[in-house]
């Protein structure tokens, strides 16, 4: 059996409650600081595969790479 490394795409929608004085404020607000707001809602309206490859057709990538520097070694 093969494994397959699958890219996968979704578009998420979900509400945000801001106060401001203005439409516009409230987009700059929200756009300044998406996640300081509570989020009320959230849903996924679709998805798709946007790409598919079999895992041991290509070389490493980063998923397969240790760091190398800033690693504590372990006592």
């Amino acid at each position: 059996m093969n494994t397959y490394r699958i890219i996968c795409r979704e578009d998420v929608y979900f509400v945000k409650e801001v106060e401001a004085n203005s439409e516009d404020e409230a987009r700059e607000k929200l756009h300044e600081n998406v996640n300081g707001f509570k989020t009320f809602s959230e849903w996924t309206e679709a998805w798709e595969i946007n790409d598919i490859e079999e895992r041991d057709a290509h070389s490493k990538t980063w998923a397969d790479i240790y760091p190398s520097r800033g690693v504590r070694q372990k006592s």
